[in-house]
């Protein structure tokens, strides 16, 4: 619970310390501005608070909604674990961890959050809150990131409604208050464009190979990032002209991305053929970019994104320009901020794969508009307070009315289990949640022993996700005894009804309510929306219990391979 504001002071230590490395990025002398007016030191600690509320109104004690939030989690334990291991067979070693916490996405995945997290594991513990802060940790950063580059042509009042605002958003507010990769890969990205922004004032080669490498960075942490290489090379191109490429820093920035970017392609076709599939095919016909609806998907998005007042600016923004032209705004900055939004709007339209969230990654230029219009608008005073409190009302709008989802239940399931399992025990776990409840047994550090098995593994074959096809193992109800049995499963943990549709699981179902077991206890699932999950039984085996269970192998067919290892 201490985590997040311990590791908020560190990261605003880290960022005072630096202040000088900073004023060279962003092309200012902020050191001197600091020593007057201390406007950059209240906009981060400002951005610092705000990043704290977000967190004490998240729900950070195990209680997941997003099936990918506590795989993000425990890919980042993963890495804390392998380090602390050192073991001497890494691929046997980590077959047999996916084997006992199988919940593990680590390759489909680019890795750079999970290593970023990995420390922060070791410092102050594998937990739900521990995940959150280092989330918390980048969306401090896009802020204050976001904030520096919206004051080259803002007021600073105006840029720190545009930095807080990118906290104040719904959409931003949701998905940063989850262990998702959105926010961290926009903070890098952000902080790209403030690089690139200080490169068009100063050419200074470093900046622009540091521009370079923080998208990639973005795109280490997920691969969407990557789409901000076009906006960075038109920019380029913008600034250098026709004969960018003879620029030597050009050159090497160019080379240094092409050679960079290699092994996040091969990792993607290697193991994320299912972020591919998402990309071509993901069946959602109402989104399709050969439909219109798929062109707008995005655009109706917009309110949600940013508040209905926000976005108004935003789209009259470049109207109001043109009435009444921002001398500030050179041509390589007006592409970058055009370019970055038209790039990202397409680049993501184009993806079969609908989602709001994708939309944060063309928000900074949309906020920043909203920013510009307010000047045509309002008189200079009276505009950026406006504007700052237009922000503060959205953030009140989004912690009072928009809270964010939990799903409470999994955590209690996972204590139980380890409070009255025996040594080296091995349980199942049956419902659509199962990401939840293994990372929390794996928060559970005394129980470092304990496997869990799921039941989707054992009865089915699922390569992304039940629509896409599903392939069942044609046990029978004897056989499915007989098969926990001889796994040494002393406990199942099973959803009510999970998947009994398919005759499977609904065998799985009628052994678990035969006389080859019994409830141990019933644990109601707590939720602040509807799910379908409403009610956790907990299970003991009856039966003949292997207490030596051998080696089990598990398919994966999600990358076209298995885990196998020691129960």
């Amino acid at each position: 619970m201490k985590s997040a504001p311990t590791a908020g002071l560190v990261v605003a230590k880290l960022h005072f310390m630096t202040i000088d490395a900073i004023s060279a990025v962003v092309g200012r002398p902020l050191t001197k501005e600091l020593g007057a007016s201390l406007e950059h030191l209240g906009a981060a600690v400002a951005f610092a608070l705000a990043a704290l509320l977000l967190f004490v109104t998240a729900p950070h004690n195990g209680e997941f909604w997003y099936s990918d939030a506590p795989r993000h989690a425990l890919n980042g334990v993963f890495i804390k674990d392998l380090f602390a291991s050192l073991p001497a067979d890494p691929k046997s070693w980590a077959m047999e961890y996916y084997v006992q916490y199988p919940a593990l996405t680590i390759l489909l995945y680019p890795p750079l959050f999970y290593a970023i997290s990995a420390p922060f594991y070791a410092l102050f513990g594998v937990s739900h809150a521990t995940a959150l802060a280092v989330v918390l940790i980048h969306y401090f950063a896009l802020a204050l990131g976001l904030y520096f580059l919206a004051r080259r042509w803002l007021s600073p009042v105006a840029a720190f409604a545009v930095g807080l605002a990118t906290m104040a958003s719904p959409e931003a507010a949701l998905w940063g208050r989850q262990v998702m990769l959105d926010i961290p890969a926009l903070a890098f990205g952000v902080w790209a464009m403030v690089a690139l922004s200080g490169y068009i004032d100063t050419k200074r080669p470093w900046l622009l190979h540091l521009a370079v490498m923080l998208v990639l960075c973005g795109a280490y942490t997920k691969i969407s990032g990557a789409f901000l290489l076009a906006p960075l090379a038109m920019t380029i191109l913008a600034t250098h002209g026709r004969n960018a490429l003879r620029e030597r820093p050009v050159r090497l920035a160019a080379m240094f991305a092409a050679l960079a970017i290699v092994p996040l392609l091969i990792l993607t076709v290697e193991f994320g053929g299912a972020n591919i599939r998402s990309v071509i095919d993901v069946g959602n016909v109402e989104a399709s970019r050969t439909t219109l609806a798929g062109w707008i998907w995005y655009a109706r998005q917009f309110p949600e994104l940013m508040g209905w007042p926000l976005l108004v600016l935003a789209a009259a923004a470049p109207l109001l320009l043109i009435m009444r032209p921002l001398s500030v705004l050179k041509r390589a900055e007006m592409i970058l901020l055009v370019s970055w939004f038209l790039v990202g709007y397409a680049a993501f339209s184009l993806i079969d794969l609908k989602g709001a969230r994708h939309a944060l990654f063309f928000l900074p230029p949309m906020l920043i508009a909203a920013g510009l219009a307010i000047p045509a608008l309002l008189p200079r005073r009276l505009g950026p307070a406006c504007l700052i409190a237009l922000v503060v009302t959205l953030g009140v709008y989004t912690i009072r009315t928009e809270p964010v989802p939990s799903v409470a239940g999994y955590r209690v399931a996972a204590e139980w289990i380890a409070s009255h399992a025996d040594k080296d025990a091995v349980i199942a776990f049956s419902g659509e949640r199962d990401g939840s409840f293994v990372f929390n047994m794996r928060t559970i550090e005394s129980r470092r022993d304990i496997t869990t098995l799921r039941s989707d593994k054992l009865l089915l074959s699922v390569a992304v996700s039940r629509q896409l096809g599903v392939r069942q193992k044609d046990y029978s109800e004897a056989e499915i005894a007989q098969l926990l049995d001889r796994d040494g499963v002393g406990f199942v943990v099973a959803q009510d009804d999970f998947w009994i549709d398919l005759p499977a699981m609904a065998r799985l179902n009628a052994v678990l309510h035969s006389p080859h077991f019994e409830e141990a206890l019933k644990i109601p699932v707590v939720a602040n929306l509807p799910t379908r999950d409403k009610m956790l039984r907990i299970y003991r085996n009856l039966g003949r219990v292997n207490p030596h269970p051998g080696r089990i192998k598990l398919d994966l067919p999600i990358i076209g391979s298995s885990a196998d290892g020691q129960l």
